[in-house]
């Protein structure tokens, strides 16, 4: 079976070139010519998903670094925070301001906080096994000087808002990332960083193109979120629903990403698996609710994933 790549663009792209999508992330026999694009199915996930496994402690799932917030914008640190942490990192720690300490230590408890002068011991980042830059961090010289830091460093990172504004303007660092980093952005934040663009259909040529040059992964988000692997390839996420147009949302998934980094994942997986379950968690949630907060969203993805299971 297949659907057709328009159905998941806005009303304004409809007249674009249609394309057939592949339900399911299996290629087609090779005697077959197979789709760039592929439709997520509930069977790729469970292909994905890994079972916690008996005896399994804190250590097991990995240790996450979330860096974003400044004094104004606290709550973009606090709510990837919280998308990380009910994802089910292992550990997670949080970059902040001084000044945001004490809003971390009351409304999430569970983080660890990391003073922003240590960013610059490069040393003392290597026990991370998944970082995550953006939310809230504003666009500062202080900003600017920690991705310089992450390029140096040589890790993936999973890179949002202000983080993606900066590169924006840095190709130098952009062009630098390490290779298997994850790039989140909406619709503005792309045409900034890749240029302008009058439709859908260019921006996902583009983020093909800028993919691969990149040997990284781009979501796109959108209702029907679009995730670019290393070599090109679409996965169109089918979860996600109006209920969920507010803010915040994605500093959630950009912590929920980061979360299945940290547990082990592959950039290409903890995609996947964090766009499906942030917007199966909104489905649910749209059942009983009008609208939905980004808080309300964070806190139900165990809940998502545990049914998922069942």
């Amino acid at each position: 079976m297949a659907v057709f790549l328009n159905t998941f663009l806005p009303d304004s792209d409809a007249s674009s070139k249609l394309q057939v999508v592949d339900e399911g992330l299996v290629k087609l026999s090779a005697e077959s010519e197979s789709s760039p694009y592929k439709l997520i199915q509930k069977a790729d996930i469970k292909a994905i998903l890994k079972i916690r496994k008996p005896f399994a402690h804190k250590g097991t799932y990995g240790h996450a670094l979330i860096i974003a917030g400044a004094l104004k914008t606290m709550g973009a640190a606090l709510l990837c925070a919280k998308g990380c942490l009910y994802g089910g990192a292992g550990l997670t720690t949080v970059s902040v301001p001084e000044s945001g300490l004490n809003a971390l230590n009351t409304v999430l408890p569970e983080a660890m906080y990391l003073g922003r002068s240590n960013l610059i011991k490069i040393k003392s980042l290597k026990k991370y096994n998944a970082f995550a830059i953006g939310p809230g961090l504003g666009k500062l010289f202080e900003s600017v000087c920690i991705i310089e830091e992450l390029v140096v460093l040589k890790v993936p990172v999973v890179v949002d808002a202000d983080a993606l504004n900066i590169l924006s303007t840095r190709e130098d660092l952009l062009m630098h990332l390490a290779k298997d980093s994850i790039f989140t952005p909406h619709l503005k934040e792309f045409d900034n960083l890749f240029g302008k663009h009058k439709t859908w259909w260019e921006r996902l040529q583009t983020a093909r193109i800028m993919a691969k040059k990149l040997g990284s992964v781009i979501v796109l988000k959108n209702q029907y979120t679009f995730i670019v692997d290393q070599q090109g390839d679409v996965m169109i996420n089918p979860t996600g629903n109006p209920a969920m147009a507010q803010g915040g949302m994605g500093d959630v998934l950009t912590g929920l990403i980061t979360a299945y980094i940290a547990q082990g994942y592959s950039a290409k997986a903890a995609a996947i698996l964090g766009c499906y379950f942030h917007g199966k968690a909104g489905d649910e949630l749209a059942e009983s609710h009008y609208n939905i907060t980004a808080s309300q969203l964070a806190e139900q993805i165990p809940k998502t994933v545990k049914g998922f299971l069942k």
